[in-house]
């Protein structure tokens, strides 16, 4: 009798994914329809919180480098119609965290061509330079969807292993059933090996992006635009920091401008 080598990476994240597809766990991402689209929203201890498009992923939390079958997709029974098929596209290339913002992993980005490889089964799409298609699942037949992907970092050609970081990868998540829009954006922060310092700014920093304040020019956050918010800016004029509203490195007249334009109560 033949024995047939093991591939222990294959097998352990088939374990994983038949381990994950019982039941759904805190930090999967809730898929819901609302207003005519799908909605994501963050799974807790206590079941579906509040609506997020932002989370966190890390590679090796099952055991196997550079790979991740966290964080699950998990919809209700009665969430999609039956038989319908729900699915993801990559909304642009992988990026990763130079410290100050996300970069494309490009020659010229911040590291050097990793990309981000999902799969299930023998179903799978790779990131690339631009917005790439990805592949879809049936529904249960109750109408919900419980998956759990593998998504597997791959270094750039040439290179031996990726490089450490934070990367970003920005899905969107789509349903084949008539009359049911496309989510936004929802981006995955994934710890590459990458220290927490650097995963906790580079999500705060994803956050921002999606979420932005209201109100930019209320640097004190008491709701209004006065006298205290311009203080601030001219104290840093010339200099980066509380006033850079362009986000250019430095406080100069374009930021004033703006913040006068802001000038009241926040709406």
């Amino acid at each position: 009798m033949i024995r047939r080598p093991i591939d222990l990476a294959t097998a352990a994240m088939a374990l994983a994914s038949s381990h994950a597809a019982l039941a759904q766990h805190a930090g999967d991402i809730g898929l819901r329809v609302a207003g005519g689209r799908i909605v994501t929203t963050e799974i807790t201890g206590g079941g579906y919180g509040d609506d997020r498009r932002v989370f966190g992923a890390t590679f090796g939390d099952t055991g196997v480098a550079w790979v991740t079958a966290n964080p699950g997709f998990d919809a209700m029974a009665g969430a999609f119609p039956a038989g319908s098929r729900l699915g993801f596209r990559f909304a642009g290339p992988l990026l990763a965290w130079d410290g100050d913002s996300f970069e494309p992993t490009s020659p010229d980005g911040a590291l050097a061509g990793e990309r981000l490889r999902i799969s299930f089964l023998t179903a799978s799409a790779t990131s690339g330079a631009g917005p790439v298609n990805g592949f879809d699942l049936a529904v249960q037949p109750d109408g919900g969807w419980h998956r759990h992907l593998n998504m597997t970092l791959q270094a750039a050609t040439g290179a031996a292993a990726p490089e450490a970081g934070v990367y970003l990868a920005r899905l969107e998540l789509y349903s084949t059933a008539a009359g049911i829009g496309a989510s936004e954006e929802t981006w995955l922060v994934m710890n590459a090996n990458a220290s927490p310092a650097d995963v906790a700014a580079a999500f705060a920093a994803a956050e921002a992006a999606l979420n932005p304040p209201a109100c930019p020019a209320d640097l004190d956050g008491d709701g209004q635009v006065s006298g205290a918010d311009l203080g601030a800016l001219l104290g840093n004029w010339g200099m980066p920091g509380a006033g850079d509203l362009d986000g250019d490195g430095q406080v100069t007249g374009a930021d004033l401008g703006a913040l006068l334009g802001e000038w009241g109560a926040c709406p």
